[in-house]
């Protein structure tokens, strides 16, 4: 039971001591701006200054669009996951198609970053 525990502490540490990726910025939005007010004077460990930029920008058009259109935002959301599925079953057809495999990985992409914005609205840190 002690070694389950010293375990568990171990990898609880080094989680917490993990490097903010972008896929951290993404679900901490707080972090991504304070990343960027601090930027010119501390250069962040995961991401490059412009990388955080660039990141931040894409944020934000989506957060304006999700508040112009809520619904439209949701069809978006929607139509990503429908081209998601039809490239997976296509991919099984023709696993060589390297345009397809690209394509799959940007919608993917595409898809993360939408979701990450709903869960910015939607938190209760918001």
């Amino acid at each position: 039971m002690n070694k389950s525990l010293a375990v568990l502490f171990i990898i609880l540490g080094l989680t917490s001591c993990s490097a903010k990726n972008e896929h951290y910025y993404k679900a901490h939005p707080n972090e991504l701006q304070q990343a960027l007010k601090a930027c010119p004077n501390k250069q962040p460990v995961g991401l490059t200054c412009e990388q955080l930029e660039s990141l931040a920008s894409r944020m934000n058009k989506l957060a304006y669009q999700l508040q112009l259109s809520p619904q439209g935002f949701g069809k978006k959301i929607m139509a990503l996951q429908e081209t998601i599925v039809k490239e997976q079953a296509q991919l099984k057809i023709d696993n060589n198609n390297t345009n397809l495999q690209a394509n799959l990985t940007q919608n993917r992409h595409d898809l993360a970053d939408h979701l990450a914005v709903v869960r910015w609205f939607e938190s209760p840190m918001s």
